[in-house]
């Protein structure tokens, strides 16, 4: 399994401290991608019922805000980059068919004359004109779920935004990460999208399609990519007869630097494995370690 959790440092956000654990215990690397997002991989092999993840970390955002209308780059002026080129292409999720030139052509963003004015059309236009609405569309939905169904989630805004933008001719890309919001209990909250424009005056700018405003300090980048399959929070395969879901639990709130004198272990994941398939009356019960240890003196035997 593949899973992209780990923030990134980079201009205006420093990741101070982070932690990963996964139960049943195994072995888990990291790496980056193409785009430098942290992901790490691991893959268990003995039987076992489910997995959890456990994933912690501690964020300093200072941004440096740049509001749209502060951009006035030229969009005829913008020179063509090998590096730009992936976020300039328009493909699967991101639909390039008529409802989608249709919004483009009711915007009037073929007029528009520079980044900051069209970033702004689009940024106050989607939610002026869709609904944001929970369990209407999932991770595969493209952009014509929004467009055609008149409502969706974070990730069909952005994807939208991104295919605006990139028929305009700006780069943009998708952004993948968390959203801390104070509430009086505390409750779950949920990962976040939103999207990043690339000005020549300016570099990489954020802006949230959702909410039709520019991320300030509570906003925490995990990746970007050319779309949401660039950055799945968890991607993977399994063997065998059993059934697949997921639940998903994310929770933000105010921190401080840690103090790394003091060593604070409170995160535990402790999953049993077993010798044979769980599903058999016949199982038993083992650590990892264990189980491995019994399945390799029976090959042995």
């Amino acid at each position: 399994m593949d899973i992209r959790v780990e923030p990134r440092t980079q201009s205006g956000q420093v990741l101070l401290d982070f932690s990963l654990l996964v139960g049943p215990s195994t072995r888990v690397t990291r790496h980056e991608d193409w785009l430098g997002n942290a992901a790490h991989w691991f893959s268990i092999t003995d039987y076992h019922e489910r997995i959890e993840i456990f994933a912690r970390s501690l964020i300093e955002t200072t941004p440096n805000v740049v509001l749209p209308g502060l951009v006035d780059d030229p969009i005829k002026g913008l020179q063509d980059s090998m590096d730009l080129w992936d976020f300039l292409q328009i493909a699967d999720p991101i639909m390039d068919d008529e409802p989608l030139r249709a919004l483009h052509a009711d915007m009037g963003l073929s007029k528009v004359g520079t980044i900051g004015e069209a970033v702004e059309i689009v940024g106050k236009g989607l939610p002026d004109r869709f609904e944001y609405r929970s369990n209407v569309t999932d991770a595969h939905s493209t952009t014509d779920a929004l467009l055609v169904g008149g409502c969706g989630v974070c990730q069909d805004f952005a994807h939208v935004a991104l295919g605006l933008l990139r028929l305009t001719g700006i780069p943009a890309r998708y952004v993948s990460g968390y959203l801390h919001v104070e509430r009086e209990k505390e409750t779950p909250s949920q990962s976040h999208a939103w999207i990043e424009y690339w000005s020549p005056t300016h570099g990489w700018q954020p802006y949230d399609p959702t909410h039709g405003l520019v991320p300030e300090e509570t906003y925490v980048t995990v990746g970007y990519g050319r779309s949401y399959r660039d950055v799945p929070p968890n991607r993977g395969i399994y063997q065998g007869a059993a059934s697949e879901s997921l639940e998903i639990e994310v929770r933000t709130s105010p921190g401080h630097r840690p103090d790394r004198r003091k060593v604070v272990d409170d995160m535990l994941v402790d999953l049993p494995v077993y010798a044979e398939a769980p599903d058999r009356v016949s199982r038993t019960d083992l650590p990892g370690s264990d189980a491995a240890s019994e399945q390799q003196q029976q090959q042995q035997q």
